[in-house]
């Protein structure tokens, strides 16, 4: 579609102003960064909100509706089963009247691209310079598909993704899935298995699911223009992140990212592609060099950013009633660097003139590192961090013990149980 084929639409004011004037005003709806998510089988765009992607202070507290503590608060237990994570807000901003986060989403923003088509046009040129944000797995694999792939009436006939792909240059994925996928996949990488059998009746929604991923990142590594890759990563049940294999999890990326680079060079060009991966914490008594990313290994070929784990999770009982429940995950005693400069604040406030015991008190502060190095060091000595902190005389194990006690071979867990 260029120009040429186009009503100049003179009549319409927006329309009629230089464009860099109405770049302005798609910039106040589209704020550099926009969603794309699946909506009754058509990609919608709606804008991000650009949350913070992992720190040391984001563990689901922030998404409490009222500044009340309460486990039974609907809202925020919605907010916190989220499968689009950490960007929850831009799911409630992309449909501010559901009761559901998993009904009914809509998005006004979408609404610029059939007005007519030198708006597509306008709109499509501005969204293809921002970042591109995708929650769920089936949305980017109907974003890379080629026109003849895609389902009659998936879209308008004005293919706006087909419009924007080629010059897509910023791509994120912020992917919250289930722990039972990871598993699947675990299971599919190690065993090598074509699982989808072409138009088989018993393929299982699982399989498709692991094809699906294997097939995703060959296809997103082959965009002509993309320089940026950021991919962040978490499962939705309370267990840590470390009982997923994270090397055979991101080994189809590795594989896309090696063969990019081999025909980069077959070619003669050089495509520098920038990416990130975002992943929890690892928990030194279940994460092994061999199935997770250590500093001290191989290193991998992106940058690998680790953030503390969503530790307030959705709970479903009673009649279907959601509630709010916490579990403790990887370092423990993580707001003990808070507490201590609280405690530092309060005597300084208590009696300024003690500046000796002042300094004492800083002095005696511990980072997050430190409380990391400290916990570290319990795990590999083989006590139990939830144990050691306890009041109580044998207190019943953590969470984690007893999902590992349930799913993993006995070698998993050398030499705690052995």
């Amino acid at each position: 579609m260029t120009d040429g084929h186009v009503h100049s639409q003179h009549e319409s004011k927006l329309l009629s102003i230089p464009v860099e004037i109405r770049q302005a005003i798609y910039t106040q709806i589209f704020h550099g960064q926009t969603h794309a998510f699946l909506w009754h089988g058509r990609i919608h765009l709606s804008e991000c909100l650009q949350p913070n992607l992992g720190d040391d202070s984001h563990d689901g507290r922030e998404r409490k509706s009222t500044v009340e503590w309460g486990g039974d608060d609907p809202k925020w237990a919605r907010r916190l089963r989220s499968s689009w994570g950490v960007h929850w807000e831009c799911e409630e901003a992309a449909n501010p009247e559901k009761t559901d986060m998993r009904k009914h989403r809509r998005q006004h923003a979408y609404d610029l691209l059939v007005v007519c088509k030198k708006m597509f046009i306008d709109v499509c040129d501005f969204v293809k310079t921002t970042v591109i944000i995708f929650t769920d797995v089936d949305t980017l694999n109907m974003w890379l598909l080629e026109p003849n792939e895609l389902n009659s009436g998936s879209n308008w006939a004005w293919d706006f993704q087909e419009y924007i792909r080629p010059s897509l240059r910023k791509l994120n994925v912020a992917f919250r899935l289930p722990l039972a996928f990871f598993e699947a996949l675990e299971k599919a990488l190690e065993e090598d298995e074509d699982f989808v059998l072409a138009g088989g009746d018993n393929t299982s929604f699982k399989s498709v699911q692991c094809n699906t991923w294997e097939r995703l990142w060959p296809a997103v590594c082959q965009l002509p223009q993309l320089r940026s890759l950021h991919i962040w990563l978490d499962h939705d049940d309370r267990p840590s992140w470390s009982f997923v294999n994270e090397r055979l999890a991101l080994h189809p990326v590795i594989a896309a990212l090696a063969a990019r680079t081999q025909a980069c060079s077959e070619e003669k060009i050089m495509q520098h592609l920038d990416i990130a991966v975002n992943l929890p914490k690892l928990h030194p008594r279940y994460a092994k060099p061999d199935t997770h990313f250590f500093q001290e290994g191989p290193p991998p070929p992106f940058t690998i950013e680790r953030r503390i784990r969503q530790r307030w999770h959705c709970e479903e009982r009673d009649s279907e009633k959601l509630y709010v429940g916490y579990k403790a995950d990887f370092p423990v005693w993580h707001e003990l660097p808070e507490m201590c400069k609280e405690s530092t604040r309060m005597v300084r406030e208590a009696d300024m003139t003690l500046q000796e015991e002042d300094v004492m008190l800083e002095e005696e502060d511990m980072t997050l590192e430190e409380v990391e190095e400290l916990e570290t060091r319990l795990w590999n000595e083989g006590t139990n961090v939830h144990e050691f902190m306890s009041d109580f005389n044998g207190p019943p194990p953590d969470e984690d013990t007893i999902y590992s006690r349930r799913f993993l071979d006995q070698s998993y867990l050398a030499p705690w149980f052995l």
